[in-house]
Formats: structure tokens, sequence, C-alpha cells
């Protein structure tokens, strides 16, 4: 999602999404082939559509719109809804068999999801958040459910600083695969690899307030001790403290077919100024 970001100012006034139908995304091909297959179909269709693939990532741009594919689900980004909509049936005419009635994707209208990502469009502003990947996250490992003394008005630093300093100068903990390291796993209730890749995920999609504490555990990985262990959790716990918070992407100028949605500004410390939105708001 990084290059979408980039980019949200110039296309993002108007997201729509479209999804694909399962059955026409695999009805050729042996199962190794099925997504080369249905790449080379739909990028041949969207090149006849005057699209171009950006080098680095699953992306087309043409003069009017910006196309960011997912496997069979599909994000447009334009400044119009016709303009969604004309694509839409452009890749619908290319796409359809002659033995179907209708194009074979749905219209899914303006996006509020994609890729893990939760999309708030607002009048002035686009937001990006991971707070449906993050509640995932904290379901599957129990740690859903806050405790009582827990305060969601101000959260804690993604990584103490006296455990920083600790995680450096105290011992290594057993090395991984090994006997001891598997007792520390099991005493812990987590495997720590599958939680950091976890929270790396959170953190690339728009989180970049605990890229210092990801990297920092990261060192660690290979002989985890107790302490990383329980930095790791805490951290997964400032993520379900800090969930709703995001990437706001302001628009130049209002747009008006966007519903209107008062901005919150999320704090982490009270020294730290609020950074108003732009002028026009």
């Amino acid at each position: 999602m990084h290059f979408v970001i980039g980019i949200l100012n110039e296309w993002g006034c108007y997201w729509t999404r479209i999804l694909f139908c399962q059955h026409h995304v695999h009805c050729k091909g042996i199962r190794k082939q099925r997504a080369q297959l249905w790449d080379e179909h739909i990028s041949s269709i969207l090149k006849d559509l005057g699209f171009k693939s950006t080098t680095h990532e699953t992306t087309w741009v043409n003069s009017e719109a910006l196309l960011v594919c997912q496997a069979d689900d599909f994000a447009l980004g334009c400044h119009q809804e016709s303009m969604a909509k004309s694509v839409y049936s452009n890749i619908g005419a290319k796409l359809t068999l002659h033995n179907e009635a209708e194009a074979p994707f749905e219209y899914l209208g303006l996006v509020d999801s994609f890729d893990g990502c939760n999309v708030l469009q607002t009048r002035d502003y686009i937001k990006l958040s991971a707070e449906s990947y993050i509640q995932c996250l904290l379901k599957a490992h129990g740690w859903d459910n806050p405790s009582p003394r827990e305060s969601s008005n101000k959260p804690k630093p993604p990584l103490h600083k006296s455990n920083v300093a600790n995680l450096f100068n105290l011992a290594a903990g057993p090395v991984e695969n090994t006997p001891k390291h598997k007792a520390l796993e099991i005493e812990q209730r987590f495997g720590h690899r599958s939680v950091l890749g976890e929270i790396l995920f959170a953190y690339a999609l728009c989180h970049p307030d605990i890229g210092y504490a990801v990297m920092t555990l990261a060192k660690f990985s290979t002989a985890p001790n107790a302490l990383y262990y329980k930095s790791l959790k805490h951290l997964a716990i400032y993520l379900r403290q800090t969930q709703g918070w995001g990437i706001a992407c302001w628009h130049s100028e209002p747009v008006a077919s966007l519903p209107e949605v008062p901005y919150v500004p999320m704090k982490f410390d009270d020294s730290l100024p609020v950074i108003p939105p732009p002028s026009h708001l």
C-alpha cells in the first residue's frame, strides 16, 4: 500500500473496488498455472484499455485512473465515479465470454477496505488504518480484551526505553529450535516469529509509529529471552490501544460527493503539538 499512499492526493478523490468472480479467475489451467494465466489474461485487457504497468508494484495507470491489483481484487482510484464505472464497463466488455450474460465481476462501490487496509473516504481526507487486521491479530492470540487497569486514553510507548537498554545488555535467550527455546515458547504461550511477522505487516500497512520497536526486536529474534517475549506482547497491546490510528491523506480541495466526517487528531504525547489540517478546512 506504500505506492497508493504516495499518490492519494493526485488520484485519491474517489476510490472504488472491483471483485472478480472466482470461477472466472480460476477456470483455466492446472493449479500451478492459474495465477500466471490470470495475470497474463487481465494484463492484456488492461493494456488494450490504455493502462501501463508500474515497475515494482502490481499497479496500473493511465491518464485518468490508477488501478491497484491484489490477485482478483482491484481498487480503482480516479476523480469521478462516472470514470470508475466506465473503466468497470470496459473491462467487463473484454472479459465477458461468449456464453456469459453479464460481466463476471462485481462493482462494489466506494472502497472501505483493501488488502488488509481499512479505508475511510471523506469530503476532506482519506484515512488508511489497519484496524480490522489488528483486531484479527489480537483475537488469534487471545489478546483482544483489555484488562480493567488498561487506559486507552494515552497508550504507553511501543517499546520502553529501559527495555531497549536491557535487551542489548542482558544475556541472549536460548537459540531457536533448541529444547530450551521450545520450553520458553511454551511458557510464553505464543510463537515469537508468528507475532513478529504479524506486527511487521501492520507496520508496513500504515503504522510507522512502531517501526523502531519492530526493527529493534527483530535484532534479537534468533535467540529471544523472556524480556523479548514480554516486549513483543507489549507491542501487540500497544496496537490494541491504537488500532484506530492511521495515515490521513488530505485532498487539495474538498470532494463534495464524499461524506463529511470530522477529523480527530491522534496524539501520542501531550507535549507534542497537534498538526492542523490543510488551510481550506
